[in-house]
């Protein structure tokens, strides 16, 4: 058998191996989390208390406009959103009673996907997400002080 035949391979697989591009056994880094933060000016409004003592009754906010605010969020892909809501509580912690905040996440449709609603003014949620996906932030102020921040982090899958 001659050389020539084992010596074209090589030298033809040799070729195809340094032809192949360098970045493709590089995977694509993930996009940067998005972050974000918003303040809010709302007005208490306790009727969402006051109505879930009716039996067979699940509000969700007051009926004041002015109690609460409806932010859109997009989740872009699939990952994970966390959102914060945090507003000052001046009661002392041995308190019966403290300022109570609500949040929300609503779908496209108006469902609830997630929700933080103890008799606090600090509220917290973590959700995963497969897909894109339209959602709305509901802040509801119930018993609290009139300002709120809401910030969120949303960190790709």
């Amino acid at each position: 058998m001659s050389r020539r035949p084992v010596l074209a391979v090589a030298l033809i697989a040799a070729a195809a191996i340094s032809a192949a591009p360098a970045h493709a056994a590089k995977p694509k880094p993930k996009p940067k989390p998005i972050t974000g933060s918003y303040d809010l000016t709302l007005y208490p409004d306790a009727t969402v208390d006051v109505v879930g003592q009716v039996p067979g009754s699940s509000p969700v906010c007051g009926t004041l406009p002015q109690s609460m605010d409806k932010h859109p969020f997009t989740v872009p892909a699939a990952g994970k959103l966390v959102v914060d809501l945090v507003s000052p509580d001046p009661t002392p912690a041995a308190s019966p009673l403290h300022a109570d905040w609500d949040l929300y996440l609503l779908d496209s449709s108006g469902a609830v996907v997630d929700s933080s609603h103890s008799e606090f003014a600090t509220e917290h949620t973590e959700d995963k997400f497969k897909k894109k996906t339209p959602l709305t932030l509901l802040v509801c102020n119930v018993t609290g002080e009139t300002t709120g921040t809401v910030k969120y982090s949303f960190t790709y899958a």
